[in-house]
Formats: C-alpha cells, sequence, structure tokens
C-alpha cells in the first residue's frame, strides 16, 4: 500500500488528517507539520493499529527491511 495523507477540513473549519500507508510512528513524522499549521499545536490524535507495528522499508534494491 502506497503511503498517503488525507485532509478533510469541515465548511465550520475544523480539520481532521488521516495517514494511510505508515507502519509505526512514521506517520506521525509525515504530518507533523500539517497538524502545526491547521491545529496551531493543539491536536487530538488517534493512533491506529500499523502506529504499533514495527516500520518497514525498503532498500535501494528493493529489498524489505524491518
Amino acid at each position: 500500500m502506497s503511503e498517503k495523507i488525507i485532509v478533510n477540513i469541515s465548511p465550520a473549519g475544523a480539520s481532521k488528517i488521516e495517514a494511510e500507508g505508515f507502519t509505526g510512528t512514521s506517520c506521525a513524522v509525515a504530518t507533523k507539520e500539517l497538524e502545526l499549521v491547521l491545529g496551531g499545536g493543539s491536536v487530538k490524535r488517534k493512533e491506529k493499529p500499523e502506529f504499533y507495528s514495527p516500520p518497514v522499508s525498503t532498500d535501494q534494491r528493493g529489498n524489505l527491511t524491518f
């Protein structure tokens, strides 16, 4: 699954940031700047089960590393 960040802003101005395809804490790193800009520093975070999984990446040859 590819990594993506979805930002929803309601007509009232409330924002919701959702990260998909991330594992471990990489989602928090990827969304940090958006959270600061949209939330002004006060952000409620709800971790998905993937947050507690070890990060998975690929090396330059495309091999998975854990």
